[in-house]
């Protein structure tokens, strides 16, 4: 039997020799090579992987995570109040007692084992770029002088360069290079070089796709090269069309051409037809002035008389709205219902006709207002710093508006100028607060300067504020993603996935998005790092004031039409109220018993001359005589009459075709139909206007569409409504 003290001794001994456990300490999971795929997380359990005696003490970490695993170290430790203290190296954590493994009564413990830690490498840096429209045009300086030594290699370099230069800035459009490189595109067309015209034409629409004649260009030459891809063709004809009708900046342009062509056309067309109703109806008025005259008078004098009282507008320089108001004044008893409704409807055109163009010249202005100025600055291409310098003088002036503020940071932010931008942004949302767009731009610019927190702020405000917009969606993720790049490897995965869902909003707003990428780490570029919407044309577009602009149009026509009259709203009715009187003057011929027209042989039907006719007779006396009563008069002077009728119709007949072939139109209103032959005349003349002033009258940046676009619509229309006009008068005079 053993005794107790024995068995106790024993089993001290017994605990002596066993092993001692380990205890294994397993760490989740890092997602650091998610974030920061460079990264390499050491592997802590292999103890030849760190050696503390390696480096000082002083250059080792502090804080580390704890170890993954740790083995027993036997070596002897110092115990006791006599022993020193052991620092843990910088950069180590001494593993903690619930990990170690028990030692044994009397056992020397082991020692701490050092964790090292890698740092993360550094997040690569947003680059601004600051380029200047000076350094751009050096760019394309050094081209010209290659091209003009034949260095090929080194104009290919700069062409490249102007492409990457144009997508770091975000610029639009540059628009004088392009333009540039059309002429040089022309040049290698003329020497037959159709390979190196397509190239640069191609070039100039990369440079440039708002441009519309940078796309006609490319289209002439894809015409030239290969004239069977018909579909290359028509898309750039398309492009440029759509450039034309959506870009304000050419659109307006067009406009004010086409205005004035209707303008112009409406006058003449109100010229021509008034003054042919006056010509075929004067003699009427004639004959019954001469009746107002003292029987002593002979007619020759009365009609000497008259003629010189209706040409008194023209001695005394009254205009020509006032020569039209007296030409229809004085025949306005001897037109048909019709055809004074017609000419008073013309001539009151022609006295709004300065109102119109005034009007007209104020909502196609663009050149020189702010609204130019914000244009060039949102597209942030050539010349934009000259708008730059106007908006800054008039934001000294206070009067500088919240679109050409938010323009102009935008501009500076792109540009690099990031503090300007900053302190313009503040002005703008001083002037308008809680836009989205300038809260995303706002943002892009603090991401510029470091502030993501602040840019992340101003996205989130911007979603709120319009949730239709992809852009702060798709920042917020950039900002996610880089943030997570700097934390702890335990708050990685929840940055992660802010970015994922917030990447997976912008994409479903817009799914152009899928194919985006972001740029490089290695040229991280603010501008191509972050997306930035464009201001909508309805927030700068009013700022194209042309009232000044109007005020002048109106001016100079009004002292062409109606000189000597205060312009003014009061002063373009009146002319309008005077036709619309004398069409209803017009009403009163009957009760004063105005002569007609005979319809037969074209003489004065008049009862003054002729009591014995009816108020509504439509025959003079002599036909009367002749074709309604039966024998009255002899054969002889029957067939005369018929002849001098026949003689009359037939002249009729060839005057309206004259008048046709010459005008259009003009045949149909000599020939009684004046609402059919004012259309034909104005849409002829409209024609003839486009084909004479084919130069157009306001002109248009950085030249204009090809002459064959504008003369060959022009001379098409022209002959259409000419042709069609004849082939309807020809109908006409067989009707009758």
């Amino acid at each position: 039997m053993i005794r107790p003290p024995l068995l106790a001794l024993l089993l001290c001994g017994l605990a002596l020799l066993a092993p001692g456990a380990a205890y294994a300490q397993i760490e989740a999971p890092s997602r650091l090579q998610e974030v920061d795929p460079g990264a390499i997380e050491p592997d802590l359990r292999d103890e030849s992987s760190y050696d503390p005696g390696d480096q000082p003490i002083e250059d080792i970490p502090d804080e580390v995570p704890p170890p993954e695993a740790e083995e027993e170290d036997a070596r002897p430790r110092k115990t006791g109040k006599g022993a020193k203290a052991t620092k843990a190296p910088a950069g180590t954590e001494a593993v903690p007692a619930s990990a170690r493994t028990p030692a044994a009564p009397g056992a020397t413990p082991p020692p701490e084992v050092p964790v090292v830690h890698t740092p993360r490498p550094a997040v690569a840096p947003v680059l601004v770029p600051k380029v200047s429209d000076a350094e751009v045009l050096a760019i394309w300086e050094r081209w010209r002088q290659a091209r003009a030594t034949n260095d090929a290699a080194s104009a290919e370099a700069a062409q490249v360069e102007l492409v990457k230069l144009r997508s770091e800035l975000v610029a639009t459009d540059l628009e004088p290079l392009s333009v540039g490189f059309l002429r040089e595109s022309a040049v290698r067309r003329r020497a037959g070089d159709l390979f190196g015209a397509v190239r640069l034409a191609e070039l100039a629409v990369e440079l440039s796709p708002g441009l519309p004649y940078a796309h006609f260009a490319l289209a002439e030459v894809y015409a030239l090269a290969e004239p069977g891809n018909v579909s290359r063709i028509l898309g750039q004809v398309r492009a440029a069309f759509t450039t034309l009708v959506l870009d304000a900046r050419y659109r307006r342009p067009v406009l004010a051409d086409l205005g004035a062509l209707a303008l112009l056309a409406w006058v003449a067309t109100a010229a021509t037809l008034v003054g042919l109703l006056f010509l075929r109806r004067v003699r009427y008025a004639l004959h019954d002035f001469h009746h107002l005259l003292p029987r002593a008078v002979g007619r020759w004098q009365s009609a000497l008389l008259g003629l010189v009282l209706l040409s008194l507008p023209v001695a005394f320089g009254l205009g020509g709205v006032a020569v039209l108001l007296v030409m229809l004044g004085g025949v306005a008893l001897y037109l048909t219902r019709a055809e004074r409704m017609v000419a008073a409807v013309l001539v009151a055109g022609v006295g709004l006709v300065p109102l119109a163009a005034g009007q007209l010249a104020r909502v196609t202005a663009f050149a020189g207002t702010p609204a130019e100025d914000v244009y060039l600055l949102e597209r942030g291409g050539l010349s934009a710093e000259d708008s730059r310098a106007r908006v800054l003088s008039r934001l000294e002036s206070r009067a500088a508006t919240f679109a050409e503020l938010n323009a102009l940071a935008h501009y500076e932010s792109r540009r690099g100028l990031l503090e300007e931008a900053k302190t313009h942004f503040k002005a703008a949302s001083a002037v308008r607060s809680g836009d989205a767009r300038l809260l995303i731009r706002f943002g892009n610019t603090l991401v510029g300067l470091g502030d993501v927190d602040g840019a992340a702020q101003l996205y989130v405000q911007a979603s709120q504020a319009n949730p239709a917009l992809a852009a702060p969606h798709y920042n917020l993720a950039q900002v996610h993603r880089r943030r997570a790049k700097t934390l702890p490897d335990l708050e990685v995965g929840r940055e992660l996935d802010r970015a994922a869902t917030a990447i997976a909003s912008a994409q479903a707003l817009d799914g152009t998005l899928l194919g985006r990428e972001a740029p490089p780490d290695e040229r991280l570029l603010l501008n191509l790092l972050v997306l930035a919407p464009t201001m909508p044309e309805s927030e700068w577009l009013p700022l194209a004031d042309g009232a000044e602009a109007g005020r002048r149009v109106e001016a100079q026509l009004g002292r062409w039409l109606l000189p000597g009259v205060v312009p003014g709203p009061v002063a373009w009715a009146g002319p309008a109220a005077l036709a619309v009187l004398l069409a209803l003057w017009g009403l009163a011929g009957g009760k004063l018993k105005a002569a007609k027209v005979c319809e037969r042989c074209g003489r004065a039907v008049c009862v003054r001359c002729d009591p014995e006719l009816g108020v509504g007779s439509k025959q003079c006396g002599q036909c009367v005589n002749v074709f309604a009563r039966k024998g009255l008069v002899p054969q002889q002077l029957r067939t005369r009459k018929q002849g001098q009728v026949d003689r009359h119709q037939a002249w009729a007949g060839r005057l309206s075709y004259a008048l046709g072939a010459v005008l259009s139109g003009a045949g149909h209103v000599a020939s009684g139909v004046p609402v059919r032959g004012a259309l034909y005349a104005f849409f002829f003349l409209f024609a003839l206007a486009a084909v004479l002033l084919h130069q157009g009258l306001v002109r248009a940046p950085y030249g204009a569409a090809p002459l064959y676009l504008k003369l060959v619509p022009a001379v098409l229309l022209l002959l259409c409504v000419h042709l069609l006009s004849l082939r309807g008068l020809r109908r006409l005079r067989r009707e009758e």
